[in-house]
């Protein structure tokens, strides 16, 4: 199943600096983009079937973005937020892979796939 969120996400160099400047204003942004996966994922089906692997296709506009400093913690932690896996731990998740996509604008797809 693949899903597509059309959301530039922060980078790791953001939210740190976001939270050293003030750490309820990094909170904050991880909070958003918690809430906002959860959204996404609330209108796929619940997995069933586990453990599962991850594929974050990560479309970047910028030449000049770090690639390493992609992380799908809050579109993980929106997917176990939206109720469609238990928990985030290697139970249920056992693979995470990136890809990364040279495009006109920034978004992720997100391929859930069982674990064979």
């Amino acid at each position: 199943m693949k899903i597509t969120i059309n959301y530039k996400f922060k980078s790791m160099n953001d939210l740190i600096r976001e939270n050293r400047t003030s750490y309820h204003s990094g909170n904050t942004t991880k909070q958003k983009e918690t809430m906002l996966s959860a959204l996404v994922f609330s209108k796929i089906p619940k997995i069933e079937k586990f453990p599962i692997e991850l594929t974050f296709k990560w479309h970047i506009k910028s030449k000049t973005s770090d690639l390493d400093g992609r992380t799908p913690k809050s579109i993980i932690d929106g997917l176990v937020k939206a109720k469609k896996i238990p928990d985030d731990n290697v139970k249920y998740i056992q693979r995470i892979i990136h890809e990364y996509v040279s495009d006109t604008k920034d978004y992720v797809e997100v391929e859930i796939k069982e674990v064979k």
